[in-house]
C-alpha cells in the first residue's frame, strides 16, 4: 500500500499589502528535503539520497545531471 500525504494549500492574503522577508542564513541553512530518492553509483553500489540535496548541488553545477 502506498502512503499518501495530502497538503492543504494556504488561502492568499486578502490584504492589499503584503509583507515579505527574506530567510536568515541560518533559517535556510536548516531547511532540508523530505524525499529520500534510491540510487546506484557507478552501477555497483546501491544507497538513498535527500532530493532536495541532489537538485541543490544539479543546480550550483557541483554535479552534473537532471534534476529529479
Amino acid at each position: 500500500m502506498k502512503a499518501t500525504v495530502v497538503v492543504k494549500d494556504l488561502s492568499p492574503s486578502t490584504t492589499l499589502e503584503r509583507k515579505e522577508t527574506a530567510l536568515t542564513p541560518d533559517k535556510m541553512k536548516s531547511i532540508v528535503g523530505g524525499r529520500s530518492v534510491a540510487v546506484t553509483v557507478d552501477g555497483t553500489r546501491s544507497g538513498t539520497v535527500d532530493d532536495w540535496a541532489i537538485d541543490t548541488a544539479i543546480f550550483e553545477g557541483r554535479i552534473k545531471g537532471p534534476m529529479i
